[in-house]
C-alpha cells in the first residue's frame, strides 16, 4: 500500500507522484493545474470529490508497478 502523507499539499505530492495527477484527472479531477493544490490536501481531495481512498491508493501502487 502506498505511503502517501494524506496531510502534504497537493502540488508536493504530484511533484514526487507524477502518475497521481493521471489517475486523477482520469476521475475528473485536475489537480495538476489547480491553484489549490498548493493548499489543498490528498485527505481535501478525497472529501471534496468523494474519492475511495483504498481504491485509489490500489491504483496507484498498480501504476507504479
Amino acid at each position: 500500500m502506498s505511503n502517501l502523507d494524506l496531510n502534504k499539499n497537493m502540488a508536493d505530492l504530484i511533484r514526487e507522484n507524477p502518475e497521481l495527477a493521471r489517475i486523477l484527472r482520469n476521475r475528473g479531477i485536475d489537480c495538476g493545474s489547480c491553484l489549490a493544490s498548493q493548499v489543498d490536501t490528498l485527505a481535501d481531495v478525497v472529501r471534496t470529490y468523494n474519492v475511495n481512498l483504498p481504491e485509489l491508493l490500489a491504483e496507484l501502487e498498480r501504476e507504479r508497478r
